[in-house]
């Protein structure tokens, strides 16, 4: 099974201001890698949680798959109340989130008809490095939740995800090398000074906006992987926020 993206109905994405259509020259370089994961290691597990009044319960577990940068879902024994589905959040879910149907996340499709090991996370949804997922969730679909809660994806369990693989880019650093024409926009920094975020101006372009930072567009791509409709999105779009920080992915 394909793992899709899922984004709010509402949401709209500014005007783009260009594309990237290769990456950065000079001193940029796409960061180093680890060796790659062996074919069948366990990567991360994570345990259901049902929330107050549902049934539900089970657990999964991630392995490196046969595919180069790929990794496999394997569900054990899940079960949740008939229609619920299994999505991945980038985010630790708080325990008393009730819904979970904003907000950017990957859908795995229905827990009846799920194959326990048929989902993949693969690369060019996930760079390679999935471990930016923090948590999973069984939600439900009821006419009652939409008319009283607006929610159209109730939390019947939810489960964090503990991972333990290394980060796949551990040396990618970015240095701010001032405003260029393609690259005007306002940099975040930390107490330290280090840039965590740039905030995107009209007529940047996502190749320039790599080239200010020392890095490539393919890790622009790694530290946002959960962009807006997509992570490998080529433009650039006024008033988008794209990290910076390792830490944050």
């Amino acid at each position: 099974m394909l793992l899709t993206a899922c984004v709010p109905q509402s949401q709209t994405r500014p005007d783009a201001t260009g594309g990237a259509t290769a990456a950065p020259t000079g001193d940029a370089t796409i960061a180093s890698s680890p060796a790659p994961v062996a074919p069948g290691a366990e990567v991360a597990s994570a345990v259901f949680t049902p929330r107050p009044g549902s049934q539900a319960s089970g657990s999964f577990t991630v392995v490196a798959s046969d595919e180069p940068d790929a990794y496999q879902i394997i569900t054990h024994d899940l079960a949740a109340p008939a229609g619920s589905e299994l999505t991945l959040l980038p985010y630790t879910i708080d325990a008393s989130q009730p819904c979970a149907d904003s907000g950017f996340r990957f859908s795995l499709g229905s827990v009846d008809s799920m194959d326990p090991g048929s989902q993949l996370l693969l690369p060019d949804l996930t760079q390679g490095d999935p471990s930016f997922f923090g948590s999973a969730v069984l939600t439900l679909y009821s006419d009652a939740d939409r008319e009283q809660n607006d929610c159209l994806a109730t939390v019947v369990a939810s489960a964090p995800i503990v991972w333990t693989m290394s980060p796949r880019r551990p040396d990618l650093k970015v240095a701010d090398t001032g405003q260029t024409a393609g690259a005007a926009g306002v940099v975040a920094v930390d107490d330290s000074g280090a840039a965590i975020s740039y905030t995107v101006a009209p007529g940047d372009t996502l190749s320039s906006i790599a080239e200010r930072f020392g890095i490539s567009v393919d890790d622009i791509f790694y530290l946002n992987p959960s962009r807006g409709l997509a992570p490998q999105d080529q433009s650039a779009y006024t008033g988008e926020v794209l990290n910076l920080s390792l830490a944050d992915r």
